[in-house]
């Protein structure tokens, strides 16, 4: 049963953490993100919610693109590593956390199983955050993480607050298009 709470209950629920990475004029970025989402099918559009202050803001203003890289949950502590150092306190992530850059896509991730390429087509402001609107130009996956009709197999890493994370899981709840 559902009973009152305060807000703590907002940045503290389950969500999808991804590692969002940007690069513009030689400087090259990672972050978290627990606030992300698909957009569109036609065109294919994914958005990511920056905070205005943080390091990988202005790349992603400055190039008009971004990438966004999902990790399983065995790979939970390289997105918080993402999270946990900053840009402005001039800590390269990739060489402390480590990350590492795909050989063929610099905003993809080694590490992830599923990565997206986005240019951006517009930003929205919202509060204290920006939402980059991106068109997603490319799809990089990890056919290991997939079964051969493209079903998800692995534990995706979700955010649940204050450092923890859970796994996706591997329960499967399928349902009929044409019944309820």
């Amino acid at each position: 049963m559902l009973t009152e709470s305060d807000l703590s209950a907002f940045l503290a629920s389950p969500v999808p953490v991804v590692a969002v990475t940007a690069r513009h004029a030689g400087v090259r970025n990672a972050m978290a993100a627990g606030w992300s989402m698909p957009l569109s099918m036609t065109p294919p559009l994914y958005g990511v919610q920056v905070g205005k202050e943080r390091g990988t803001h202005p790349l992603i203003t400055g190039s008009g693109e971004f990438g966004v890289n999902f990790l399983p949950l065995a790979r939970a502590r390289t997105v918080h590593g993402a999270g946990s150092f900053h840009l402005y306190d001039g800590v390269d992530k990739y060489a402390r956390v480590p990350l590492t850059e795909h050989p063929d896509a610099p905003l993809a991730l080694a590490e992830a199983f599923l990565h997206y390429t986005c240019r951006v087509v517009n930003v929205v402001e919202t509060g204290d955050h920006d939402l980059f609107v991106g068109e997603v130009v490319r799809v990089l996956r990890d056919p290991e993480f997939y079964d051969a009709q493209g079903v998800f197999r692995g534990s995706a890493a979700l955010h649940n607050g204050r450092g923890l994370y859970v796994g996706s899981g591997q329960e499967r709840l399928a349902f009929p298009k044409d019944r309820y």
